[in-house]
Order: structure tokens, then sequence, then C-alpha cells
């Protein structure tokens, strides 16, 4: 609604006036364009018609605002704008008392858990508890005192709309905190008065009983305030309100992204639950009931948190369970840290669940492979299902469990007692989001935050989803939604000092997504190789092969034949000849190209992957690789892996290497690094080796020029100066050096020079009196300096 003629913005008004269009039929856009052309008319037309018309437009968008996450601010605002301009107008008196209520009943969540106090508590439990007690009752005095004032202003609003249930019900409610307000002034007085009758172990009993007395009071009175709201919502529920349509839980599901199989499953569930209620209607009865417990395996952000939730309110609207709420825990929750306490804790969580779920993350943790006697996850295990087969809350709770495919498969296989409570029946596995649905759940998170996508940034959103997707550990729909919220951070972050429009809180662009450094970093990559010393045919070698995955991508992404890409290098040379430096710089490149989506380097020798026994090996390996996925696996004397004797485990890694390298393709580039005949004969030991490693790079010693340069410039880059005099003696002597008998460790003996050099410069200088001391002297290394070092 970009103009509005005259006679269609009264027209509108009026209908609305008498009925409020539903939700769907309504947007924020629509709406403030008739305020744009509200506040245009002021100055030629009828103030109280125009006053009326904005009233109405504001309660329109209340409705549109009121549902979502942070609204209830502007809302309110809105509302309180709307009955000022409008008193008589009753459907935004109605809908600001509605939203007085509402912010009421979500204030009620106030912590109130008090410590439970024993006459058998230590003297530092005991004080510890007068903290918490203290500050608590602190805490009670302020939100009684709030929610005072918050009936006040809803008595005042019922008053106006004649609302005599309310009316009736807020003083109820005031009564309640008025008696509240002196429990709590009794409880501050007692809890001083406690606090201090402690003398050392003794203490007032008296005083203590008292206070405990108190405590069960208030807990008492928020038992009744939770019927009072209980009273109130079973009355709204009973009104009419045509736009209120709740959703079952299938619907609910079929409105979720993706999960087509999933939800097929559950459709499958719920026939069957149904035709069994049926069943059992007509008389015919089961002795042996189907289990309801599940197994939901997934990655994280699968959904499966959000799916049992839908699965436990199916249970509920079937009837097979009283209530229907999910419990979360894990195994914080559930495992103690000594005799007899892990028990209590499952039972506690088992009550909680009755008439509903227990849901257990991550569940394989209860017991865990190379856990101790100590441990007592396996009797959370055994509490558990002694708990779903038997004693007084068997068939009243259903259990979820809920973690990654494969450790949830071996958790269940070693535990025989649960996995025949779980059967494969009742395995749900929950794929990956493809990357279409992925920008459709962040599509949906802008805009449940306000934001819209441009179709760039979509597209933008797409190749960040992408390079995310590296292995088992990407979040799904969680990275997703991170994305979004990155880039809202990111649009506000740049938003300092710049005169703000619309589009800068609303809309997100592609310079927002593409809120990362990535594109800076991988710049500098490239040009660090350049400046590296030496090196000229390594720098050749790697243009040669980023130009060539440069155009093979071109070539892919126009629909052109693209030949394979070999990536996979043997870095071979001594010691000290920048190979782990360019290897480091070589994933940047590649991560800048776009071939790999994170481009670090992992750096591993034989300790890190080689264990003592039979199977640690490879688990240390793929542990290894899973770390290096999305950059370059860096293996340095790779050699080292080439065993000579029959119990030597070096074999095992390159069999794992090799089956890893194939099972992750372009997600992996490694690097085997070290001498080169010891390279060749580690490769010819394993047919899948060589024929995956057909990029070799020589990096040749350094000449006696190169390391003087190196010298030079780690000297500047610690902020020394190296005269030009020490640098022409440096090059004599290194080259009589190197002419006697070679200079052994390349760049890594240039920084070690320098080092020493530095170390000596400092001994110079303390044989002097400090006050003598000068910039230039600080700064200066001298030929002496390193000639210590080289003689």
């Amino acid at each position: 609604m970009d103009q509005l003629q005259e006679r269609d913005l009264y027209t509108t008004i009026q209908q609305w006036r008498k009925v409020l269009p539903k939700t769907a039929e309504l947007s924020e856009g629509t709406c403030m364009a008739m305020l744009e052309e509200i506040e245009q008319r002021r100055s030629k037309e009828p103030q109280q018609w125009l006053d009326q018309a904005e009233a109405v437009v504001l309660t329109c968008l209340s409705l549109l605002r009121k549902n979502k996450a942070g609204g209830y601010r502007m809302t309110r605002e809105w509302l309180e704008r709307a009955v000022q301009l409008d008193p008589e107008y009753r459907v935004a008196h109605e809908l600001l008392l509605r939203q007085e209520i509402l912010r009421l009943r979500e204030e009620q969540a106030l912590n109130e858990n008090f410590p439970t106090i024993r006459e058998t508590d230590n003297v530092v439990t005991r004080r510890r508890n007068v903290e918490i007690l203290t500050r608590l009752a602190g805490e009670a005095k302020q939100f009684t005192a709030r929610q005072l004032a918050n009936i006040t202003h809803i008595q005042e609003l019922a008053r106006k709309l004649a609302d005599e249930q309310t009316i009736q019900w807020a003083a109820d409610l005031n009564q309640l905190f008025i008696d509240r307000e002196e429990l709590v002034e009794k409880l501050q007085l007692q809890v001083d008065a406690y606090a201090a009758s402690l003398s050392g172990v003794f203490f007032s009993t008296e005083l203590l009983g008292q206070l405990q007395e108190t405590i069960r009071s208030i807990q008492e009175q928020r038992n009744r305030l939770e019927q009072i709201w209980q009273d109130l919502e079973l009355r709204q529920e009973t009104e009419e309100n045509p736009e209120k349509t709740d959703s079952s839980a299938l619907e609910e599901l079929e409105g979720l992204i993706g999960l087509d199989e999933i939800k097929e499953r559950v459709r499958q569930l719920a026939q069957f639950l149904q035709y069994r209620q049926k069943r059992e209607e007509k008389g015919w009865h089961m002795q042996d009931d189907l289990p309801l417990h599940l197994v939901l395996m997934g990655n994280p952000g699968t959904g499966k948190t959000t799916l049992a939730r839908l699965i436990a309110r199916l249970y509920k609207e079937l009837g097979l369970l009283a209530s229907g709420q999910l419990i979360e825990v894990d195994r914080s929750h559930l495992v103690g840290g000594y005799v007899g306490q892990t028990e209590q804790r499952v039972m506690d969580a088992v009550k909680r669940a009755d008439g509903g779920v227990l849901f257990i993350d991550e569940a394989y943790s209860l017991k865990r492979a190379d856990s101790s006697g100590s441990d007592y996850g396996q009797a959370a295990i055994d509490t558990l299902v002694a708990a779903m087969t038997g004693g007084e809350y068997a068939g009243r709770f259903v259990v979820m469990l809920a973690g990654y495919p494969e450790e949830m498969r071996n958790f269940l296989y070693a535990n025989p007692g649960l996995y025949s409570r779980f059967p494969e029946t009742g395995h749900f596995l929950l794929p990956d989001y493809t990357t279409d649905e992925l920008v459709q759940i962040a599509s949906q998170v802008a805009e449940r935050n306000d934001y819209l996508l441009t179709e760039e940034a979509s597209r933008s959103l797409r190749q960040r989803i992408e390079k995310s997707r590296v292995d088992e550990s990407f979040g799904n729909a969680r990275t997703a939604a991170n994305l979004i919220l990155d880039a809202i951070f990111a649009k506000g972050k740049a938003t300092a000092g710049k005169d703000l429009q619309w589009s800068d809180f609303t809309v997100l662009y592609p310079e927002d997504i593409q809120s990362d450094t990535s594109r800076e970093e991988t710049a500098a990559a490239s040009e660090r190789l350049q400046a590296l010393i030496g090196l000229e045919q390594v720098k050749a070698e790697l243009k040669k092969i980023t130009a060539f995955v440069r155009v093979q991508k071109e070539r892919s992404e126009r629909g052109m034949k693209a030949s394979p890409v070999e990536l996979h290098a043997v870095f071979t040379g001594n010691p000290g000849t920048g190979k782990t430096t360019v290897a480091a710089l070589y994933a940047q490149i590649l991560r800048e190209i776009g071939y790999l989506k994170r481009g670090h380097l992992v750096v591993a020798s034989r300790a890190d992957l080689v264990a003592g026994y039979v199977g640690q090996t490879a688990a240390l390996t793929k542990r290894k690789i899973r770390e290096a996925l999305g950059g370059v696996l860096f293996i340095d004397e790779a050699y080292a892996l080439f065993g000579t004797s029959e119990q030597d485990y070096g074999q095992e890694v390159v069999q794992t290497l090799v089956e890893e390298m194939t099972r992750h393709g372009e997600n992996l580039v490694v690097v085997l690094a070290g001498y080169s005949e010891e390279m060749n004969r580690l490769l010819l030991s394993n047919p899948g080796l060589v024929s995956r490693f057909k990029k070799y790079i020589h990096f040749p010693d350094y000449t006696v020029d190169q390391l003087v340069q190196i010298i030079e410039w780690e000297g500047k880059n610690a902020g020394y100066l190296i005269t030009n005099e020490t640098i022409e003696k440096l090059a004599v002597r290194l080259s009589e050096i190197a002419g006697e008998h070679g200079i052994g460790g390349n760049g890594r003996f240039a920084r070690n020079l320098v080092q020493e050099a530095m170390q000596n410069q400092a001994i110079r200088l303390t044989e002097i009196p400090q006050e003598e001391w000068n910039p230039k002297q600080l700064a200066e290394l001298t030929w002496a300096d390193f000639q210590r070092c080289l003689d």
C-alpha cells in the first residue's frame, strides 16, 4: 500500500475499526505506509478522525508484534498511544489489558529455590545457606514490589472496561502479593536472627524452626499463586478467540523444514497409535504393549530436541501420556559423585517426567568406555531401566535417548537391558539438512528477528553454509541460525556514526553475511609466500598448482569438463628449509581460491598417530584427520611411520590415512614431509599411498647469501638493527663455515643465530653502566655479538 486515496484510507479504517483483520491479512509495511499517510493528512483533515485512524493502525501493528520475541515493549507503547488517541476504542484497551496480564505471568518465573536447611548441616553449609537466603529474600522483596505495581495498572485497565471477572481476579492476586510482602519481610528478619545465632557449631534451633516454617509458607503461597493463574487461563480458554487456532503436534511437524523421512515415520507412528486407541475403545486390549520409548540419532542441529517435544505432545494428544511435558537432562543431571547420589538423581528426574517424557541428551556419556569403578554411570542406567519396567512410575513416563548415531548404537549394544527396551522400530535417524533447507531455516531466523534477506544476501548465506559444512561437528540448523545472528551483530557494529535509515534496522545485505575476515587473511597468504626468502622453485610450483585449481573450478562452474585436482603433496628437504611455513601458507591459499573451507594447518608426527596396542593407532589417526578436515594435515618426518618390525603400528597409520583420504575427498589435503630418500621408501611401502601423492616439491638448502638475508630480516622483525659492516663480516664467516664442514639447520640456524646474538648483546650492555645506554646501543647488533656464536 504505497499510496492510499482518501476514500480508500477512510473505508479501510472504518472496516478495521468494526472488525480487526486477521494477522495473516496484515503486514508491517502496509501499516507503516498508512501511518505515514495519516501524518501527511494532519495539516488538512479533522484531527479526531485521524487520531481514531492512527489508534486503529497502531492496534493492528500490536497484533503483528505481540507474539514476536522481545515485542512486548513496542506493543505496549503502540497500545498505550492508541488508547491515548482514542479513549473510546475498546479493542485497544482489551489488548493492552491482555498484554499486561501476559507480562505479569511471564515474570512469575522468579528463581526461588530456597536451600534446604537441616540441623545436621556443618558450619560452612549453614553460613553459605544464610548468604543464599539473604540474597533470595532481597530479590523476592523487589519482585513483589514490582508485581504489586503491575497489578495496580491491570486493575485500572479492568475498571475502565468494567471487566468484573478480571477486577476480582486482580483483587485476589493483589491480596496474595500483599501477604507475600509480609512473609518476605518476616523471612529477612528471621534470616538475620538465625545468622546472628550462629557461633561455631552452635545455633538456635528455635530460630531455625521458625525460618523453615516461613520458607514453607512462601512455597505454599507460590502454589496458590499458580492456582490463581490456572483459573485465569481456564477462563481465557473458554472465551471466544477467533484468531486462536491451536495446531496439533502433527500439524506443527508438517510445518518444519525438511525431515521428510522423519515426518513419514511419525505419521506412521501416529496412525498406529490411533489404531491401537480405537481398538481399545471397542474392547480389544493388548496384554503386551508396544514400547513408546524412542532413540533419536543425528548430528548437532538436526532437530532432535524439537522432534522430541512434538512427539511428547502427540503422545498427550492421543491420551498416552497424562501431561506430555519434556524434561531435558544429561549426564551432569543424573550421575552423582558418591554412592547413592546417582540413584536419587535419576529418580528425581523420573518423578519430574511423570506423565511426560524424560529426554536424555548425549545418553552414551552415561557410561564411558574408560570409566573406572568410581564412575556411577552404570548405576544411572540400571536405575533408569528399573524405573521404566517396575515400581511407582512404570508405564507413566516415556524415555527418549538422543545423541550422535555411531555413539548411540555402540552405547545401546553395550547395555543389553537398555537396548531391549528401545527396539529398532523406535530408532529415528535424523539426516543433516541440505543447503537449500538451511537457507530456508536461516530466512525464518531472520524473519522472527524482524530482518529480511535480499536475494544477494541469500546467495552469500548459501556460500557461508557450504564453507561451514566440514565434518560431523557441523551444527546444521544451529549453524544457520548463528550465521544470521552473526550478520545481525556485524550490521549493528557497522552502524557506528551513521545516519540510520529504516533499512539499517531490518534488511540484511551481502556485506552483513560476509562479515568474516577470510578474504583479507587469504589474500595476505599469497603475498607472504612471495615475500619468503629464496624457495623460487617452490613458489613457482605452488603458483602452478593454484592456477590449475582456479581454472578447473571455473570450468566446473561453467558446466565444462574439469580434470581431477591432485593436491596431496610430498615436501622433501633438510630441516629448516621452510616446509612447515610453506604448508601453512599452502592451506591458506587453497582456502583463498575456494578449494578448502577452513584453510588451517594441523601438524602431526609419529608420536601423535602411533599407539602402543592394536586398534588404538587407527583411532588416533582418525582423530587427527578429523581435526584437519577442511584444511591441511602436515605429517612431519613422515618416514618415521615406516616401521621395521611386525609389532610396529606405523603401517596401521598408513592404511588408515589412505582410507580416510579416499573417504573425505576434497575436504582434506595431506602433506608428507621429510628427507628425500626416506620419503621414497615410505611411499613405496604402500601402493595406495604412492598413487595418492603426485605432487613432489623439493626444498633446497639455503645459500649463504639467503641465510644472511634471513638473519637480517629476523633481526629487523625483532626490532634490532644489523649494520652493513656486520652483514659483510657475517657473509664472509658463513662462507668459511660452509666451505669447511657445511651449515646445518638452514633457516632454523639463522633464527637461532639471531637469538644468540641478542643475548650476547645483552651481556655486552650489562658490562657498562645502565645510565650510559642509548637507543642506538639498545637496537644495534654488532659483529662481536655474532662472532661469539660462530667461533
